[in-house]
């Protein structure tokens, strides 16, 4: 063996290393099998282990040639004690094991350690016994013993077999692998597939991909420990991350008890969206009966997808449903909803329908029924030009006060529109569904928007009223043009305007277009940290009707009216503020902090804000057509003074980052952040057209202050939240209206909410209120246990002594489950829905 005379001190500190020089003849291997093809190499089923002692190794090869002398070498017998490292093999085991090189050096290499290695003379393949373990990077196979072919880069794994490639593990009483593709197989052994959290254990198993697995008599769970929650067993299965979990011969157990069998089952196998049915939805209520809520899940491709919904009721029968989503880009997404039911109940006359249905005066004759929704943004041409689509449209008056829950309803519709697109749709109990298109484009100082609205009318339908007298009125087009307000070239005003056009259709009523202009000139004047800006503008309202049908007899005979006037106002505000330091904030990053915070200062701002509007609004204007609330354009002369007091709190945190790379060490790091923790602000009006009435003094007396109205937003802390808003009457001496929300939460125990309207009946001059309205609305998670909660919620109308909804829940989650049992009971309808979720199994 050639090799560079090492120096003296090397030779020192590699005393120890005893190496044996093998002279092993290279020998073609034949390919791993193709696992594609279904071949599998025959291994024996209990293989020999050599015997490593001197005088077999010294047997099994030729003795070896006398040492060359060297300087600083020596040599004892047969053995040959080098102060080098000859190639091919790397440093011992820190226990003391032999250590072995193998593959291309040209490739990150596999490092084969055991108790003994040995390669026999002329053989193929290397062997090592006793605690062997193969290493490279994060990934490791451990056996009693392992033999590695060097040609095809084959090993061969017997007893106590633990593999662990890119983030799984499997264990085997025996296994082989292709170390270059890493596809292989095992038998008796457990699998556990860490970016999933999958447990298969199998007799056995074939590994032909990255986490994909083909095996036999196995068990397939997600949840951990020996006798998991929820389980499947199979004959056989096809386990992919990439694709499906396709299992034959399966059952569904719990608690490894059988309850379901199905003769094949096609489960979601990665966190890509996969088809396949959802996990139905079982209730029951005095209204729709025994209900069970099936939807079948379709991928169409990575932008878009179908859900179909079969929706069974005992006492209307069974609804279908269609839901289509799609996401082209970052600007463009979708969500169109049907549902369709051909009910086996009508209500003809008004007395055949629920008590709660009965308030409107309606009937419904009608067996189909309907509802078409949908929430849609995109562009047109190019991004600029922003579109958006929102459809409402339903079959009759009823349908979405009968059919708000399921995940096809209207409780469920509403919730997902407001959070995919922030837009609401019209309350499920009003008369009127509206579907509007917009289209819109800003520039740098200029704005056009476009809108088409069509107003659904469900008094006019189902034979309530004659559709020939519809007079809703349809907006076709509403075309909008907005200047944004800017500096007047040359001058030191700012100038502003809108305009509108419009074309106003009606089944039975006056037609007509309709053009309105809006310029508004301002003036901004700074005195100091005061900000005076008073203004002036104009409005044009101008008409053209082909003539009048089913207008009142003050309205003019004119097809051309026109109305022309100004208003006036202006705005003073400004800001002053001042830091108090708290002496805390200065928290050193150190490992005793982590976790700690401390507020530094505190920031008081004062913002005092005074407004003046005054808008003439002629008394001709009431001989004008009528098409919305534009035409009549209501008067004001009122001044409005407010003040806003807001606390911003800075505070110093120390928190654990993350420490070096490939460490799970941490470190301490400082951090800073900010936050209005309370918002107060107080606001009331002087209407000067009130202070100067002179009319019905005998009936209604002088009210011309308005209400104060008080608001407060608190947050100090995450675990509490209280937006509370109180008008209070200086007349009265009391409240006349409530708004308040508090939020208590703390993580691991539960949450609180607690929330009350209030509005108190009022008979002035300029406003009339008939009902005393008071609802009251507790709601509580608790967390009994770790796992189990109870969900509670209660809505109360205290002037009507009614309860509106009471509703509770218990919600069991488990590591690799969450089952929901919920009851709910509201004047019109009571019921107990169960719902059962995997926890999105398969998902990483």
């Amino acid at each position: 063996m050639p090799v560079t005379p090492p120096t003296q001190t090397q030779q020192e500190q590699t005393a120890a290393t005893r190496q044996v020089r093998l002279d092993l003849k290279t020998v073609i291997a034949p390919p791993a099998p193709d696992f594609t093809k279904g071949v599998e190499i025959p291994t024996a089923e209990t293989p020999v282990l050599p015997v490593f002692d001197d005088k077999t190794l010294l047997g099994q090869i030729a003795a070896p040639p006398p040492p060359p002398s060297f300087p600083g070498m020596s040599t004892n017998g047969p053995e040959l004690r080098m102060g080098v490292t000859p190639p091919g093999t790397v440093p011992a085991a820190s226990n003391g094991q032999k250590g072995l090189a193998l593959g291309d050096e040209s490739l990150e290499q596999w490092n084969l350690a055991a108790d003994r290695i040995i390669g026999e003379h002329g053989s193929e393949y290397v062997e090592a016994v006793g605690g062997a373990t193969l290493v490279r990077g994060l990934n490791t196979l451990r056996a009693d013993s392992i033999r590695y072919y060097q040609a095809s880069r084959w090993v061969v794994l017997r007893g106590n077999v633990r593999v662990l490639w890119e983030g799984d593990v499997l264990e085997a009483q025996e296994a082989e692998f292709d170390l270059t593709s890493m596809q292989g197989w095992l038998k008796r052994g457990k699998i556990f597939i860490g970016k999933t959290n999958t447990h298969l254990e199998t007799s056995f198993a074939r590994k032909y991909g990255t986490s994909s697995y083909r095996f036999q008599d196995a068990k397939f769970t997600a949840c951990d420990g020996e006798k998991p929650a929820w389980s499947f067993t199979a004959e056989e299965g096809d386990l992919d991350l990439e694709g499906r979990t396709k299992l034959w011969g399966s059952r569904f157990n719990i608690m490894d008890q059988p309850v379901l069998f199905a003769p094949f089952l096609s489960l979601p196998g990665s966190g890509k969206r996969q088809s396949g049915l959802l996990i139905p939805e079982i209730s029951r209520s005095t209204q729709r009966g025994y209900s069970v809520n099936q939807a079948y899940y379709h991928v169409i491709n990575e932008e878009r997808d179908l859900t179909f919904y079969e929706y069974f009721m005992s006492k209307h029968g069974v609804m279908q449903g269609l839901e289509y989503r799609h996401s082209e880009n970052s600007r463009t997404k979708g969500d169109w909803r049907l549902d369709f039911l051909h009910d086996s109940k009508i209500a003809s006359k008004q007395s055949q329908e629920e008590l709660y249905l009965q308030s409107d005066g309606l009937q419904r004759p009608n067996r189909n029924r309907w509802w078409l929704r949908s929430k849609y943004d995109g562009f047109v041409l190019e991004p600029e030009w922003t579109f958006k689509l929102d459809m409402d449209m339903v079959s009759d008056q009823n349908y979405l006060r009968e059919f708000n829950s399921s995940s096809s309803g209207y409780d469920s519709s509403r919730r997902n529109f407001l959070k995919d697109f922030g837009r609401d749709i019209e309350v499920s109990d009003s008369l009127t569904r509206t579907s509007t298109a917009f289209l819109s484009r800003s520039w740098d100082k200029y704005g056009l928007t476009a809108k088409l609205a069509w107003v659904q009318n469900l008094s006019y339908m189902n034979g309530n009223g004659k559709a020939s007298l519809n007079p809703t009125t349809q907006s076709l087009p509403e075309i909008n043009a907005f200047v944004f307000k800017d500096a007047l070239a040359g001058t030191p005003f700012d100038l502003e305007a809108a305009g509108r056009f419009n074309y106003f259709w009606r089944q039975y009523g006056t037609r007509g277009v309709r053009t309105d202009l809006h310029p508004t000139i301002s003036l901004p004047l700074n005195w100091g940290p005061v900000t005076l800006i008073p203004s002036g503008g104009l409005r044009n309202t101008a008409y053209s009707v082909g003539g009048y049908t089913n207008e009142p007899s003050s309205t003019t005979t004119n097809k051309t009216p026109a109305r022309t006037m100004y208003e006036l106002g202006f705005t003073g505000f400004t800001e002053f503020s001042k830091v108090f330091q708290l002496g805390g904030g200065n928290l050193a990053a150190t490992k005793e902090n982590i976790g700690k915070s401390e507020w530094g200062a505190v920031r008081h701002s004062v913002m005092p804000r005074l407004e003046f509007a005054y808008v003439p609004a002629p008394k001709s204007q009431e001989r004008l057509p009528y098409f919305d609330s534009l035409d009549r354009v209501t008067r004001q002369n009122k001044i409005t003074y407010s003040l806003t007091n807001v606390f911003d709190r800075k505070r110093s945190s120390v928190v654990a980052g993350a420490g070096p790379a490939g460490t799970n060490a941490t470190v301490p790091v400082a951090s800073t952040d900010y936050l209005d923790f309370l918002r107060l602000r107080v606001e009331q009006s002087y209407d000067r057209d009130e202070a100067a009435r002179t009319d019905e003094l005998g009936i209604y007396a002088k009210r011309p202050f308005s209400d104060v109205m008080l608001e407060a937003i608190v947050r100090p802390e995450k675990f509490v939240s209280l937006t509370t808003r109180t008008y209070y009457s200086p007349y009265m001496y009391r409240p006349t209206e409530h708004e308040n929300t508090l939020t208590l939460s703390k993580e691991k125990l539960g949450e609180i909410r607690f929330g009350y309207d209030y509005l108190y009946p009022l008979s002035e001059y300029t406003r009339k209120r008939t009902n005393d309205v008071q609802v009251l609305r507790v709601g509580a998670d608790y967390q009994i246990t770790e796992k189990l909660k109870v969900v509670t919620d209660y809505r109360h109308d205290i002037a009507g002594d009614t309860d509106l909804e009471k509703s509770a829940g218990l919600v069991w989650t488990d590591q690799c489950y969450e089952l929901q049992l919920k009851y709910s009971r509201k004047p019109s309808d009571q019921s107990l829905e169960l719902r059962f979720n995997l926890l999105d199994f398969g998902r990483p």
